[in-house]
C-alpha cells in the first residue's frame, strides 16, 4: 500500500474563506501535503482550479445545507441545492451523481464568541446512504473549547491547543454503532476558513490554512502510487475514500511514519476497510515504529467497546471471535492516530 496525506473540509474566497484556492494550494505545499479537499458552501466554482497546484493534488467538492444538517459532497460535478430539512434527499442527490456523501461536525456545541452561538449540528439519523461522518472537526473543537471570554482570550493568545482532545466522542459511538451494521468511513475535517477574529478585546487570526494543515490530516491507503494524471488522481482519492481505507493523524503529535495496521489469516493480509475471514490463524497486528515505545499507548476498539489497551509502540493478538475493529494511538497521553476499521466476518 502507498500512503498520501492531505487535508479535507477547506473554505476559499468562493464561499466565506479568506484565501484562494492557489493560496490554498502553496500553504499545503508548504507543509508537504499530497492532496486537499476545497468543500466551499453551495458552490462548485472552484472546479475549474481543480488538479495539480504547487505540486499538490487540488479538488473540489461542496458543503450542503444551511442551518442544521450540513454535508460534504466530494466528487461530483453539479451544484446540489440545500434541503435542510430533508437531509436524505441531499444523500440521495449526491449519491445519484457518484459522490462521496459524509457528514459534518454532527454534534457541535458552539460558542457566544464567534457566530453569535450558532451551530450546525445533524439531527437526522435515520436518513441512510452516507458513506462517512467527520468525526474530529479540528476548529468547531477549538470554537466548542472557548465557551466564555476568558478562555477565549487564553486559548486565542496563550494556549491553542487547549481544546483539542481528539475526535468527538459523540461522533466515534455514533460511527461504531453505525459500522457494526455497514461499512462507512470516519474523517477528520479542518473546517479552515482562515478566520480573522474582531469581537471586544479579541483582535486574532485564528487558524491559518498553513496552521490547520499540520493538525488532523487524513493518512489514505492507495493500491498505487498517486497519478500524476489528476484525472486518475481524483478517482484514486475518492476510492480510497469510499472503501475507508483512511486513517487520521494529528500532525500536531507526531509525523505517523511507517504506522500499521492489520488482520491477517495465514498467507492473506486484510487492511484498512477490509473484511478478513474469522479463521484459527487470525491476528490483529499494529505497529508504530517511529513512537517511543514507553510513550506509546494503543487503543483497539471492539464493536465500539475496548477490547486491549497496549502501552508499547507495536502488538500483535489472536482474534476469536468477529467484529468491527479499529484502533486508537496515543503518544505521551495526547491524541495521535485513528483508524477506520478493519470487519471481521
Amino acid at each position: 500500500m502507498h500512503v498520501v496525506t492531505g487535508n479535507i473540509h477547506i473554505h476559499s474566497t468562493h464561499s466565506d474563506g479568506a484565501g484562494t484556492i492557489m493560496e490554498i494550494a502553496q500553504a499545503a505545499a508548504r507543509v508537504g501535503l499530497d492532496y486537499i479537499i476545497i468543500t466551499d458552501h453551495h458552490t462548485l466554482k472552484g472546479l475549474s482550479d481543480e488538479g495539480y497546484l504547487e505540486g499538490v493534488l487540488v479538488l473540489c467538492g461542496s458543503e450542503i445545507n444551511r442551518a442544521h444538517h450540513h454535508y460534504l459532497a466530494l466528487g461530483i460535478k453539479n451544484e446540489i441545492a440545500a434541503d435542510d430539512d430533508n437531509p436524505q434527499s441531499v444523500i440521495d442527490a449526491v449519491n445519484k451523481q457518484g459522490g462521496v456523501g459524509i457528514i459534518a461536525h454532527p454534534f457541535e456545541k458552539g460558542s457566544p464568541l464567534v457566530l453569535d452561538g450558532i451551530t450546525y449540528p445533524w439531527h437526522d439519523w435515520n436518513v441512510v446512504g452516507f458513506a462517512g461522518i467527520e468525526v474530529w472537526n479540528w476548529s468547531s473543537q477549538w470554537r466548542d473549547g472557548a465557551s466564555n471570554l476568558c478562555k477565549g482570550l487564553y486559548y486565542a493568545y496563550l494556549h491553542p491547543l487547549g481544546p483539542i482532545t481528539g475526535p468527538c466522542p459523540q461522533a466515534l459511538a455514533r460511527f461504531d454503532k453505525i459500522t457494526r451494521q455497514r461499512k462507512i468511513t470516519a474523517i477528520a475535517g479542518s473546517d479552515a476558513h482562515d478566520w480573522h477574529i474582531n469581537r471586544g478585546p479579541i483582535r486574532r487570526r485564528i487558524f491559518p490554512y498553513g496552521y490547520l494543515f499540520k493538525t488532523a490530516n487524513n493518512g489514505l491507503l492507495l493500491q498505487k502510487p498517486l497519478s500524476q494524471d489528476a484525472g486518475e488522481a481524483k478517482e484514486q482519492i475518492l476510492t480510497a475514500l469510499r472503501a475507508g481505507r483512511a486513517f487520521i493523524v494529528n500532525h500536531v503529535v507526531a509525523e505517523a511514519t511507517a504506522f500499521s495496521f492489520t488482520i491477517t489469516s495465514g498467507d492473506n493480509e486484510f487492511s484498512l476497510g477490509d473484511t478478513a475471514p474469522l479463521t484459527a490463524q487470525t491476528k490483529l497486528n499494529v505497529c508504530c515504529p517511529s513512537a517511543p515505545r514507553h510513550h506509546t499507548h494503543i487503543t483497539i476498539v471492539k464493536d465500539g467497546a475496548t477490547w486491549l489497551e497496549h502501552k508499547d509502540n507495536q502488538c500483535s493478538i489472536k482474534v476469536k471471535e468477529s467484529g468491527t475493529y479499529r484502533v486508537e494511538v496515543r503518544l505521551k497521553k495526547k491524541p495521535w492516530i485513528f483508524t477506520n476499521p478493519i470487519y471481521v466476518r
